[in-house]
């Protein structure tokens, strides 16, 4: 398994936790979906491999769509940061 950073470009590949908390720009702010494409904004704790990690997606004007958090597996690289 590849192991995730901080600025990767990830795409969410299941929800292990469909109900989760989240939160968005206003107006466009929806929960975070399978295939969605995202970037890690945050490492909780980058010397555990398996520590949750805060993503961010975003659209073309840069107004957040969801911030929410996520277990690593739940996540599959695209692109390193």
């Amino acid at each position: 398994m590849v192991s995730l950073r901080e600025y990767d470009v990830v795409k969410v590949v299941k929800l292990i936790k469909a109900e989760r908390s989240f939160d968005g720009s206003e107006g466009i702010r929806r929960a975070p979906a399978v295939g969605d494409v995202a970037t890690i904004c945050h490492e909780y704790d980058d010397n555990d491999p398996t520590a949750v990690v805060a993503v961010e997606m975003t659209d073309s004007n840069g107004l957040t769509v969801w911030l929410a958090d996520f277990e690593r597996a739940e996540l599959e690289l695209v692109r390193r940061g």
